[in-house]
């Protein structure tokens, strides 16, 4: 029976950061952008739930002592998490062995134990304390305080009263550290395993999102910026304005100074591109060859024809030759466009406008912003 009882409880823990990885490291996390008070009291709530599934299944030692693992879900919370998380699995934990085991010493002794689990976990986070540290810290308290509460239960709670059977409480002392310090650490291995691929799928998905050459977003994940960004717009009825972008005579530029050139160049635009918009909470990517464009979810017309006008200014500040340009300098083109949108697909209908203000950026003589 204990090592089923082993078994299960291992079992849960491997199953429920394996299933619940994606809501604390990764993709699902993003979900929560500008919502992260929410993130952590969900992430509160998500621990707390593991720490009432382990509470289902103890183990009974031979002098039918009842063993179960509450302050795992409340360690990883105080290493891994924030403040806010901690006091939703506080709140939720103390509630939750209320109702199931009623008021009494063990309520009393684990409601502290978790009352301290909360206190480190705030130091440590206003410390900044790294993980590492944190495990190594936190661990030997929680070990600490248990062994003692046995003790207390076991004089207050357990017959006879007023004496310590030192076999019953020894027995249930090995046994909880049985089953708590593997469980803790096999929580550890996979929390870290679970986030560190996280990561690098993150990684990898930015990787493809960028553009090689310039260090800008590619036109695969501009596109999907658009597609958001046009939800965003239709559900708020706020403008998306949309700027593209053109390196007048690029070609000709290309077949003069060489490739080499050419892509210095073009990441010098891309850098001054980055710059003028970082503060206007743009998106700036490579479209394409010689093309940028730069999306802006909260600016309209006439905020994107500054942006426009000064981003023509900054290039020829630069001052890259260009002898086969009518200005001698590298100039650019560019096209503005905004509207609010009355469907999820009208942000094909802004590129179409981007795209013919650029056209009468390149009739009219290059060098200007249209719209």
């Amino acid at each position: 029976m204990l090592f089923k009882n082993i078994f299960i409880t291992y079992t849960i823990i491997i199953s429920f950061f394996y299933l619940t990885s994606s809501i604390l490291w990764g993709e699902a996390r993003q979900r929560f952008a500008g919502k992260s008070k929410f993130q952590e009291f969900f992430i509160g709530i998500l621990l707390s739930v593991l720490t009432i599934v382990l509470i289902n299944f103890p183990i009974f030692t031979d002098h039918g002592t009842n063993i179960q693992i509450r302050a795992l879900g409340m360690e990883i919370a105080a290493i891994f998490f924030g403040n806010i998380t901690l006091v939703t699995m506080f709140f939720f934990d103390i509630i939750a062995f209320y109702f199931i085991k009623g008021f009494n010493y063990v309520y009393l002794i684990d409601s502290l134990l978790l009352l301290i689990v909360l206190f480190f976990g705030f130091y440590m986070n206003y410390q900044k304390w790294d993980e590492k540290k944190r495990i190594l810290i936190l661990t030997p308290i929680i070990i600490l305080f248990r062994c003692i509460g046995f003790y207390l239960i076991d004089k207050w709670m357990l017959k006879p009263i007023g004496s310590i059977v030192s076999e019953r409480l020894l027995q249930t002392i090995g046994f909880w550290i049985l089953m708590f310090v593997p469980a803790l650490f096999l929580s550890y291995f996979i929390a870290y395993q679970t986030r560190n691929t996280e990561i690098k799928l993150k990684k990898m998905e930015n990787i493809a999102n960028v553009d090689s050459l310039t260090g800008l977003y590619n036109r695969r994940y501009f596109e999907k910026q658009l597609l958001k960004g046009c939800s965003k717009s239709y559900d708020t009825s706020i403008p998306m304005t949309l700027l593209m972008i053109d390196v007048d005579y690029f070609k000709k530029y290309n077949d003069l100074y060489g490739h080499p050139k050419g892509d210095e160049c073009l990441r010098k635009v891309a850098t001054s591109l980055q710059l003028e918009t970082t503060s206007a909470s743009g998106i700036v990517a490579r479209y394409g060859g010689e093309e940028f464009s730069i999306l802006l979810l909260n600016s309209d017309l006439n905020d994107a024809i500054k942006i426009g006008n000064r981003l023509c200014k900054n290039i020829k500040k630069l001052k890259i030759e260009h002898e086969q340009s009518e200005k001698k300098l590298v100039t650019l083109s560019i096209g503005v466009a905004s509207l609010i949108a009355e469907t999820e697909q009208d942000y094909l209908k802004l590129v179409k406008q981007a795209d013919q203000a650029l056209y009468r950026s390149k009739h009219n003589g290059r060098d200007q912003v249209s719209y």
